[in-house]
This record gives C-alpha cells, sequence and structure tokens, in this order.
C-alpha cells in the first residue's frame, strides 16, 4: 500500500484531529504512544500529533498499521513546511512536553525522553472549522 505524503497545512489539521479522536477511542495507537519522538503541536486546538502519523494523507490508526511502511524522515522534511522545532530548553518547550507528558499519562504512557515538540510558525493561518 502506498501512503502519500502531506501537501496541505488543512490535511495536517485533519490529521491531528484524527489521531486525537483515536486516541479518545482508545484505539490501537496508544500502545505506540511512547515510541514516537516527533510531536507537532497546533495552538488554536490544543492537539498535539507524531509525526510519522500525521505526515501522510488521510490517516488513521488502522491504516497507520503501527508505523509499517512509514518513515518519519519523509514526514519531517514535509512538515518542516509549516512547523518549526522548539529549543528543548526553551520555557515554551518545557511547558508544553509538560501538556503532553499529561495528556499521555492518562494512557499510562510517557513521551520518549529524546522527544521533540514543534509548533507552527508565526503567521501560518489556519481555516477554523
Amino acid at each position: 500500500m502506498d501512503y502519500e505524503l502531506v501537501t496541505t497545512l488543512d490535511e495536517v489539521v485533519l490529521n491531528i484531529k484524527q489521531f486525537n479522536l483515536d486516541l479518545s477511542e482508545e484505539l490501537d495507537v496508544i500502545s505506540q504512544l511512547s515510541q514516537f519522538k516527533h510531536w507537532y503541536f497546533i495552538p488554536h486546538f490544543n492537539l498535539f500529533g507524531p509525526s510519522k502519523y500525521i505526515g501522510y494523507k488521510n490517516m488513521n490508526t488502522s491504516r497507520y498499521n503501527r508505523g509499517k511502511s512509514k518513515t518519519g524522515v519523509d514526514t519531517e522534511k514535509e512538515l518542516k513546511t509549516w512547523f518549526v522545532k522548539l529549543s528543548r530548553d526553551s520555557d515554551k518547550s518545557k511547558k508544553l512536553m509538560m501538556e503532553l507528558e499529561a495528556i499521555l499519562a492518562r494512557y499510562n504512557k510517557n513521551p520518549r525522553s529524546d522527544a521533540h515538540i514543534y509548533i507552527l510558525k508565526k503567521g501560518m493561518n489556519l481555516k477554523v472549522e
């Protein structure tokens, strides 16, 4: 099965919403929460999503299939069009990492010790749905 990379920020937003819906429905992706290294945050929706999940078009837990045939390297390249990586020492990064830890704790998971947070670049406009 071929997986196409996202080409618009709207596709990323849909995937982040789907990822969080999948979590709320306690789908299989929960078992992998501690494996994700690159987390993307959209403040407008107050939602996080991992690059390997949100970087491919029309993603959901069953299509994600535990990350088989997917690579974070490809998604990272695409997602940096809209996002910027925070320095792990920055106050913003520490605050968001605490929020991510609280979310993952609901599922008895922790972020990887080398996890990174990415946020939307300044001036990126989202269409509010």
